[in-house]
């Protein structure tokens, strides 16, 4: 299949003209973008997914929730319903999407929204007269949304699928050519070995080819040392004792797969596509695999199965992201520095 589609270069050709030929708009002003006098952070990629926008989202929600409001907007992928629509105890994922519910449950003083419109979204967030107007606001996958200007942008490339290895769309995975990468501020490396190599993160600095007031970045993802649901959290030593399922509908699913090899666990997995809708066949499946043994999930893949299926069996892993080379602070000042914050 991935060979097969190389044929469809014409098509990336298309494409390409296409998007380039927006972007010169929105470059020469003749697309109007629209900016606010508020702190805004944009979160996203070239490529179709999979870098972990929702793991750095939860990043900058933890790292500064403590001195400001956080207000999160994103489209909502895979939600079922339109327009405006903020989130609230009684929230589904076919009202907001997965991943929206999943940082709305995690983070209980963040505001969070979704709508297809960013400036319709922020046009609403703004006039909410509950929420404090002094607030950081998040927006998630908005790098191709240039209808809008975030005071800062942090553009996400994956470790294993760099955008500077990738083709355009449909023969690769990038919705527009790497050079958009000079619009943003900060660019972080995600998915990363934990002990990556200082001359291998030059050699990746010299295939960028950013520009002098770009940062590079390199982050890595650390699992949680607990599995948890609604009800519990207990060790991820318990999984050395029994067999169990693991069920994944995430982008590339590769990372948790090997890293749970890695410790020689007794188990076999059901991979679903990313942000699968599951259906009453897909919880049969799981079912019929699983034979009452556990099932471990990802967090996002937990908010849309537990709708469906509810069982005390059903666990997910949290994971967060670490920043290497003792950087974190270098890359927090940066953002601070950029959006005046104190």
């Amino acid at each position: 299949m991935r060979y097969f589609r190389f044929f469809l270069f014409p098509f990336s050709i298309l494409y390409m003209m296409i998007t380039s030929f927006r972007n010169l708009l929105f470059n020469l002003g003749i697309f109007k973008q629209k900016s606010y006098a508020v702190p805004t952070i944009g979160i996203g990629n070239l490529s179709t997914g999979g870098t972990g926008k929702s793991v750095a989202v939860q990043y900058l929600i933890q790292q500064f929730q403590d001195h400001y409001p956080i207000s999160v907007l994103s489209r909502g992928y895979g939600r079922l319903s339109k327009g405006f629509q903020k989130a609230k105890p009684s929230s589904t994922v076919k009202e907001i999407g997965d991943e929206p519910l999943m940082i709305y449950r995690q983070f209980n003083t963040t505001r969070v929204a979704v709508c297809n419109s960013r400036r319709e979204g922020m046009k609403k967030l703004l006039a909410d007269a509950v929420f404090p107007s002094n607030g950081l606001f998040l927006w998630d996958d908005c790098f191709q949304h240039r209808w809008v200007k975030p005071e800062f942008m942090l553009l996400l490339t994956s470790y294993s699928r760099p955008y500077f290895n990738d083709f355009l769309l449909p023969v690769g995975n990038l919705r527009e050519l790497s050079e958009g990468a000079r619009r943003a501020d900060i660019v972080l490396m995600t998915k990363c070995p934990p002990k990556m190599s200082s001359t291998e993160m030059n050699a990746i600095r010299e295939k960028m080819q950013l520009k002098a007031k770009q940062k590079l970045y390199f982050s890595s993802i650390r699992y949680s040392d607990k599995i948890q649901n609604k009800e519990r959290k207990i060790s991820l030593s318990i999984l050395e004792k029994i067999s169990f399922t693991l069920v994944v509908g995430i982008a590339y699913p590769d990372e948790l797969i090997q890293f749970l090899k890695g410790k020689y666990l007794n188990f076999d997995f059901i991979i679903f596509s990313d942000h699968h809708a599951f259906s009453k066949s897909d919880i049969e499946k799981i079912k019929a695999q699983s034979k009452g043994r556990m099932i471990l999930t990802t967090e996002k893949d937990y908010v849309r199965l537990s709708e469906k299926f509810d069982s005390d069996l059903l666990f997910y892993i949290p994971i967060e992201m670490v920043l290497l080379n003792n950087e974190e602070e270098a890359f927090l000042q940066d953002i601070r520095s950029a959006l005046n914050l104190a």
